[in-house]
């Protein structure tokens, strides 16, 4: 711990005698350099949670519009005209429907229903760190049988 006195000849723990400061004026930049060293960090780890919180949500997103989709195809009359609008629909109210493409299958006893939207298109701004990434969700049911 160093003892800072202003007044001349008053000695300090480590023994320099006659100081008129506390001996930080040679350090009186480094703060400001290691903020500008540290800063650029922050900012980009920052942008990289926001980032990651976008495509996270376009991933829940698609899961859930896939989900329902799915849902109202394994009704008994439901039809895939129907099944396409209420995934759209529902990407739409968490604004993740620009390029979005529904595809379903409901050939055999299950419907399988394809989400895929591409993320940049859907990105807040900072696509240029995913690139190309299309999030694709798909969800299976099994038909329901009319009694």
């Amino acid at each position: 711990m160093q003892i800072c006195c202003k007044t001349p000849n008053h000695a300090t723990r480590r023994g320099t005698a006659g100081t008129t400061g506390c001996g930080n004026e040679r350090r009186a930049g480094a703060v400001t350099v290691e903020f500008s060293l540290v800063l650029p960090i922050v900012f980009f780890l920052f942008l990289g949670s926001l980032e990651l919180t976008a495509v996270n949500i376009i991933r829940h997103s698609a899961s859930n519009a896939a989900y329902e989709a799915a849902r109202k195809m394994v009704i008994p009359g439901g039809t895939e005209a129907a099944a396409r609008a209420e995934a759209i629909r529902l990407l739409q109210i968490t604004k993740c429907s620009n390029g979005a493409t529904v595809t379903v299958d409901s050939s055999g006893r299950q419907v399988r229903v394809t989400v895929s939207v591409p993320a940049a298109s859907n990105s807040w701004g900072l696509s240029r760190f995913i690139g190309g990434l299309t999030v694709r969700q798909t969800a299976v049911l099994s038909k329901e049988e009319a009694n």
